[in-house]
């Protein structure tokens, strides 16, 4: 039965590898959509929706390791070297799945900066248009108010 269990927690390990690959390839993809000068707001929502699913995934997947692991830790502290390849094989994946997680946190830290200027230029942009508007309502005011009689008056006699 433990066997069993081991094989499970190998897969569940195999499985979040792929889902890491995976965001670390959305990643690339969001810093292609942020690289842009115009901003895909589709494309940004589609592959923040895809890294959440994939996310999630990975939550299911590290509440059923640990399940497992509660349930043969006893056993896997009593007998190491019964199961000495099957933890060799998980120790060996839960190393590439650690690389993994902190390529995508310098992956996540860069596109973070990159959001941050995007938002900072569009904030920008947002308030010269707002000015301009502003500046040219208040002309439109201002001229409206004149009157279309002479300004000036000869006083020569």
């Amino acid at each position: 039965m433990t066997t069993n269990y081991l094989q499970m927690m190998i897969d569940s390990l195999k499985k979040k590898k792929g889902i890491l690959i995976r965001i670390i390839e959305l990643n690339e993809e969001q810093n292609q959509i942020l690289s842009e000068e115009t901003l895909n707001g589709d494309a940004f929502d589609d592959n923040m929706k895809a890294k959440g699913s994939c996310i999630d995934e990975l939550d299911l997947l590290d509440e059923g390791f640990q399940s497992l692991y509660d349930r043969i830790k006893e056993e896997l502290a009593g007998n190491k070297t019964k199961y000495s390849s099957e933890i060799a094989a998980m120790k060996q994946l839960i190393k590439e799945v650690t690389e993994l997680g902190a390529k995508i946190e310098v992956q996540e830290a860069h596109n973070k900066v990159k959001v941050e200027a995007m938002f900072r230029r569009e904030r920008q942009e947002h308030r010269e248009a707002k000015r301009s508007a502003s500046m040219a309502k208040s002309y439109y005011q201002n001229m409206s108010k004149l009157s279309n009689e002479p300004q000036f008056m000869d006083t020569k006699q």
